[in-house]
């Protein structure tokens, strides 16, 4: 319970802590020290690194922390160590009680946290240590970004099959109920089979662990070398090598950002990993024959008997990839944004507001329904009309393109097509790969409305990598997040990525300030194909923009670069020649509309494919940095017990095979307060345990959760257009 002297976050404060005693701050600290690397973890997150004096060994993944005092003894902190840094203030969330009173008696004031074993612990820590060293609206916003964040992945998971998962800390001890971990574990769609055992971290017997039968292992180094091992080695996980690496300094403490990379790193990987399912098993009938059984990205396994001659399908870029096969004649039924592609005007629309409809699409009969954005819920709805249904799994790169090529092939019986399709597909990234090696790579930003942007994890990122730019938002977030003007403002692209002629978003707020904005750069891209996740929108996007950086690079004078309109008689031969060679990229007229937001948007679907869902592989990596579980809370103290003696996780990237797997055989978590074992060294080193997606742009654009229905204004058609800038 506190009080404050004056307003809501000023001093003098009164405290209460965990320990029952009440400590007084007369002014704000301008010297803290910390005793565990999640208090560390939190103070960075609200912007008060810079009054930190003290931290623990395993804090040292933090920027800056080399600058500051090691306060660690073998067994928590050095008393010695903590009076010397002649700290304000201590937060002491894994201290022992004993600790807390050594250092009460060497006249320090000293904050111990009550354990943290939920999000709400770890949201009320960080308000709390907020209120304590005066940072109260930063700890707010930390924690509506965590909140935000785990109700996107909530959302995320909501429609997959909840793994049976396990997080073994090592010597047979586990994270259990009552958690702050086994909380990261449910929010990310795993069900922890040791909470039904107990609560903690308890240390469970060889027999419990094969009774519980995880199907994924949660481990904190890349070699998920645990499953090599008996017990786990004869679970599911370890019979198919199902692991995932996890960053052992967000996962093992307890703090907001812990939570936000823990959640979206456990939630991508078990949805690569249902995507995996997909891995056919064909019958003796040949490699592209028929009867054919097949697993899709929901679980569910499907058998064709014979080559289908009716398809419908739910989305642009899976009829986008039936032209592609020469499948087209076989189409029964496309989505309204298929509309540019030749022929569709005599096949049945089957969209509806909102996806598709169930009703348009019993009408067309189909044998086969191929349904790569349609949501689990209406795969179910049209599975429950006895149709045959496919549902691809997300693709965000072009490695998952050829893949998702690659099986539409072999679902339709045209396997030798869509090799030679992936064989084009690979061999124009390798052309414009070379195209642009030797350019500068600009700066680039693709907007889809309403702050929203294409960054990391998805398949336009990789698309604007290819064609020779740096894509700002990557670096700032994954999938398609809404950055605010001040974020745009500070990444200043140099390009910015269009689909509509005028580029009249450089015309606005904040983009008229960018770089890109004062000199009228920017690319027009054709958004039937930079929003749909297939091969001939990789081989015209990543062409079209490194033909618009080659250029850009190529202008003499900024002010030349300035009039591109003007100018744009010069290159009105490509533009032609483009023309004629991509037919299949006129945009019909009344199949594009623009958003009056920003660029050109497809109503009720947007700039990527609804099951392209963005996965944040990229926080599948495991830092060097040792942070073993921080806790205050149970079952591992910070210098008390090491996991297999073993107290390196190396940063990596995940399995292919077993989206991003690692075995925590070693886990050397910081922290706990309760001595469990001489395996484990305290493993709880602090144990203390896609937006709304919505484009601008999309030509039913396939990302997960991005289908928001516009407001949109039919233009004139337009030819496919070479770059403006």
């Amino acid at each position: 319970m506190q009080t404050a002297g004056n307003n809501t976050c000023g001093f003098p404060l009164n405290v209460t802590d965990a320990t029952g005693t009440e400590i007084t701050l007369d002014e704000r600290p301008d010297r803290i020290t910390t005793t565990n690397p999640s208090a560390a973890q939190t103070l960075w997150e609200i912007g008060a690194q810079d009054r930190v004096v003290g931290v623990t060994e395993f804090a040292g993944y933090l920027s800056g922390t080399d600058s500051k005092t090691n306060v660690s003894a073998e067994f928590g902190v050095s008393v010695e160590k903590v009076v010397a840094t002649d700290p304000d203030l201590v937060l002491a969330p894994n201290a022992s009680a004993d600790q807390v009173a050594d250092l009460r008696a060497q006249n320090l004031t000293v904050y111990h946290f009550p354990a943290a074993t939920d999000i709400d612990d770890i949201a009320a820590k960080t308000e709390r240590t907020g209120r304590l060293v005066g940072n109260c609206e930063t700890a707010a916003e930390v924690n509506t970004e965590m909140n935000q964040t785990v109700e996107d992945v909530e959302s995320q998971t909501a429609e997959l099959d909840r793994l049976d998962a396990l997080y073994p800390l090592g010597g047979g001890f586990v994270a259990a109920d009552n958690t702050f971990i086994n909380e990261i574990m449910k929010i990310a769609g795993t069900t922890n089979v040791a909470a039904s055992e107990a609560d903690g971290y308890p240390q469970l017997s060889d027999e419990v662990i094969l009774k519980t039968d995880p199907e994924i292992i949660l481990v904190t180094d890349t070699e998920g070398a645990i499953l090599d091992r008996e017990p786990y080695a004869s679970t599911t996980a370890g019979a198919e090598d199902n692991y995932v690496v996890m960053n052992t300094n967000y996962l093992n403490q307890p703090a907001p950002r812990s939570v936000i990379e823990s959640t979206k790193t456990l939630a991508a990987a078990v949805e690569d990993l249902q995507a995996n399912k997909t891995e056919e098993t064909v019958n003796s009938s040949g490699t592209c024959g028929f009867p054919l059984t097949v697993t899709d990205a929901t679980g569910t396994e499907i058998t064709i008997n014979e080559q289908p001659d009716r398809i419908t399908t739910t989305n642009p870029s899976a009829a986008q990839t039936l032209w592609e096969l020469g499948a087209q004649d076989r189409v029964v039924g496309v989505t309204e944004f298929a509309g540019y592609l030749n022929g569709t005007a005599s096949k049945t629309n089957v969209s509806a507001e909102f996806g598709v409809s169930v009703e348009k699409v019993v009408a067309t009969n189909p044998d086969l329904v191929l349904a790569p954005n349609a949501s689990a819920g209406q795969v179910t709805d049209l599975r429950a009309q006895n149709l045959t249904v496919y549902h691809f799994p997300a693709a965000t790169d072009v490695g998952d393109i050829a893949a998702k090529t690659e099986r539409t092939g072999r679902l339709v019986g045209n396997c030798e097509t869509a090799a030679e399709v992936n064989t084009e597909m690979n061999q124009t990234v390798e052309n414009v790969e070379n195209q642009t090696a030797e350019l500068d790579r600009p700066d680039a930003l693709y907007p889809l409305g309403g702050g929203y942007v294409a960054a990391d994890n998805t398949f336009i990122n990789e698309i604007m990598q290819i064609g020779g730019t740096t894509n700002v938002a990557a670096s700032e977030a994954d999938g398609y997040p809404q950055l605010s003007d001040e974020v745009i403002l500070q990444t200043n692209p140099e390009l910015i990525v269009v689909t509509d002629s005028e580029a009249s978003i450089l015309e606005r707020q904040p983009y008229a300030s960018t770089n890109a904005g004062e000199n009228g750069n920017y690319v027009v891209l054709n958004n039937n194909y930079l929003n749909q996740p297939a091969p001939r929108s990789v081989i015209e996007s990543t062409k079209t923009l490194a033909n618009g950086v080659e250029e850009l690079q190529s202008e003499d004078a900024k002010d030349d670069r300035s009039r591109t309109d003007e100018s744009s008689g010069s290159s009105s031969d490509d533009d032609d020649r483009n023309e004629e060679d991509e037919q299949d990229e006129v945009v019909d007229a009344n199949k594009t509309a623009v958003d009056t937001n920003e660029t050109a948007v497809d109503t009720n679907e947007t700039a990527v494919d609804e099951n392209e869902t963005a996965v944040d592989t990229n926080e599948t990596a495991v830092d060097t940095n040792e942070t073993a579980v921080d806790t205050n809370e149970t079952a591992v103290d910070e210098n008390e017990t090491v996991v297999n003696g073993n107290q390196t996780a190396t940063d990596t990237s995940s399995k292919e095979s077993t989206t991003s797997a690692e075995p925590n055989d070693t886990s050397n978590q910081e922290g706990n307060e309760t001595e469990t074992s001489n395996d484990v060294v305290n493993q709880e080193t602090e144990q203390d345990g896609g937006p709304s997606n919505t484009t601008d742009d999309g030509t039913e654009s396939e990302v997960p959760g991005f289908g928001i229905v516009v407001t949109v204004l039919v233009i004139l058609g337009f030819a496919y257009l070479s770059p403006q800038r």
